[in-house]
């Protein structure tokens, strides 16, 4: 059984590897209408929720959860979050008691995650998961050193809380902040104790708002800070927070709200930022005796059981996109089986009506007759009705989803009838590609869904003219050995009856009716007075065509001419399978691998879906284990 270090190491490879195919997708950048993004997850504020949900379901586990096994080190960490240009680095500094973090009135200005210690080596203990893909770079006053990295600043001890690590974060709602959100997230998964920095612009916004319900259902704990509002505001904005915009987005999200304790920062003008941690400012002090206070009460066991439990809460949510591509696979496969099936069903309901009443019999029926005597009233003009290769149509036309397709058949008789198993086939043929027609159209009209079904409709409509040429070709050839196999099986049946010379000498008797609808011919027998439509069965069978010594030794012959019969029948049934698994099921298949390399697949293992979710369940009873 794999220890909880193995199955921890496990579900991080897991996301590692969902976490490359969602970028190489585009799922975890930024997006633009029409993108495979932006149909699977459904538009531009659905991507960033997915975006921002499942890279810190990632980060969960490995800053959070892994430190339920790992030594994290004797550093704790608080970072600094929130919106554009809401003083997060101001904040970052009371609590540093120095200005350590470079203040700006533009936005966006902060990039990066930017740690400050008085010994920040190591960071996390033996934790070797956090910050994956991010590389630590020293404080340098150039430009940005790299896109996927944190700074690392080493200060005096005097002048940071000991003992801290204290983060400054990248905003998360400025223009192009989608580029930096990993950081974000990163940061804040890493945070024993949250510092969430708002104002009176940004406390209703919705995006932070559900950035805060987000991190709060994750066990994250929090400190608010009101910056940048008026004395006189304050109350009312806390008041409004607390009574409105809080349990709104509750009932939005089914959430229960977050109950942080807030601190409200002076207002200051211009000029006044350079003591905020002074004798004139005593907020800093609140705000750093707030932190200190929920720092102290905060236990990493326990705030990775609740990360823990998060993870398996939101994993669906996670699992989405490749989930959806998966289903996606098996819906196409399930529908092309369905029709598959539809049109064997379509082909033995149309023409192989009944075990005993069907158009082959009554062609093998006037065959035997034909190979007994060609003058039996009514069969020559039956038998040029029913001898329909002889008469093949010149095209055919097909009526497929929005198109008509002119097919040119093998005959050259532009006015003959279409036969009977040509017409059902083609019936069959037209209902087939109508129903995956509709069914593509179907899944591509919903919100979210696979962009493998947008290339798919296009592929679609480039093969249907491919798939009905190569129908006709198909069933044209599959017609003319249907025809040969049919004269055979006369042939072996008559020789057979031969053995039955009254038998015989009574079929001579036998009127051929005219062929009722063009596919049946029905035959008068002068014994009992009446017409019947499977002449075999009566011939075979019925005592009233049977001499007393052919009644006596009948069965062989009788087993011999039901199994030949029937043996049509099956191989019929038999081709019709055939010819449906190889025209439609193999190509269909094939089309929805080049539809789906066009868009291109995540191609994340089916087994990784099933293997997490059971890996996190499995890790959560360890821990219940050493818990009890």
């Amino acid at each position: 059984m794999a220890t909880p270090h193995r199955l921890l190491a496990d579900i991080v490879a897991d996301f590692a590897a969902l976490r490359a195919a969602y970028g190489r997708a585009g799922l975890l950048g930024e997006a633009v209408p029409g993108s495979p993004a932006w149909k699977l997850l459904g538009g531009g504020e659905d991507i960033g929720r997915f975006r921002r949900e499942f890279l810190l379901l990632d980060a969960l586990l490995r800053h959070r959860v892994a430190l339920l096994m790992l030594d994290g080190g004797r550093l704790r960490h608080v970072a600094v979050f929130g919106g554009n240009n809401v003083g997060k680095s101001t904040a970052v500094n009371i609590l540093a008691r120095s200005a350590v973090a470079d203040v700006s009135p533009e936005g966006g200005h902060t990039r990066h995650p930017q740690v400050f210690a008085s010994d920040p080596a190591p960071l996390f203990g033996r934790n070797p998961y956090p910050f994956q893909g991010f590389e630590a770079v020293a404080a340098s006053p150039g430009p940005d050193p790299c896109r996927d990295c944190y700074i690392l600043s080493r200060l005096g001890d005097d002048a940071m809380l000991p003992g801290i690590a204290l983060w400054d974060t990248p905003d998360c709602d400025a223009v192009g902040s989608a580029r930096y959100v990993g950081a974000v997230v990163e940061t804040v998964a890493a945070a024993d104790v949250l510092l969430y920095v708002t104002s009176v612009e940004k406390y209703a916004v919705e995006q932070l708002v559900e950035w805060v319900f987000q991190l709060h259902d994750a066990g994250i704990p929090i400190v608010e800070c009101l910056n940048k509002t008026a004395r006189k505001d304050r109350a009312a904005v806390i008041r409004r927070q607390n009574d409105v915009i809080f349990p709104t987005m509750a009932r939005q999200l089914g959430l229960p709200a977050p109950e942080p304790p807030v601190v409200a920062l002076r207002t200051m003008t211009e000029g006044e930022e350079s003591d905020l941690w002074g004798p004139e400012h005593p907020e800093a002090g609140q705000l750093r005796e707030e932190v200190l206070s929920v720092l102290r009460k905060t236990s990493r066991a326990a705030a990775g059981r609740q990360a823990l439990a998060y993870v398996l809460r939101r994993l669906d949510h996670g699992l989405a996109p490749a989930q959806m591509e998966i289903e996606a696979r098996r819906r196409w496969a399930a529908a092309v089986e369905a029709a598959v099936e539809g049109f064997v069903a379509s082909y033995e309901r149309g023409y192989l009506t009944s075990a005993t009443v069907i158009e082959p019999i009554s062609r093998l029926n006037v065959q035997i007759l034909e190979l007994l005597d060609p003058d039996i009233p009514g069969l020559k003009q039956t038998m040029a009705t029913i001898r329909w290769v002889t008469r093949w149509p010149a095209k055919l036309i097909l009526a497929i989803g929005r198109g008509v397709f002119s097919l040119l058949l093998g005959g050259a008789n532009g006015d003959a009838p279409v036969p009977p198993e040509l017409k059902v086939y083609s019936e069959a043929h037209v209902q087939l590609l109508n129903t995956l027609g509709r069914r593509i159209d179907a899944e591509r009209e919903a919100r979210r869904h696979h962009p493998f079904w947008d290339a798919l409709a296009e592929e679609w409509q480039d093969r249907l003219q491919d798939l009905s040429k190569n129908f006709a070709l198909r069933i044209e050839a599959h017609i003319r050995r249907t025809e040969e196999e049919i004269t055979a099986a006369a042939r072996d049946i008559f020789n057979t009856l031969r053995e039955r010379p009254a038998t015989l000498n009574a079929l001579r008797g036998i009127r051929v009716a005219a062929s009722v609808g063009g596919a049946l011919a029905g035959f008068f027998l002068p014994v009992k007075g009446s017409f019947v439509f499977d002449l075999l069965e009566e011939a075979v069978i019925a005592p009233t065509l049977l001499s007393a010594a052919e009644a006596a030794t009948s069965t062989l012959a009788q087993n011999y001419v039901t199994g030949r019969r029937d043996a049509v029948v099956a191989k019929l049934k038999k081709d019709a399978v055939v010819i449906a698994e190889t025209l439609y099921k193999e190509p269909l298949l094939a089309i929805a691998e080049g539809a789906m390399a066009r868009v291109g697949a995540l191609g994340i293992d089916e087994d990784i879906l099933r293997r997490l979710p059971e890996n996190l369940r499995r890790l959560q009873a360890e821990f219940a284990r050493g818990q009890g």
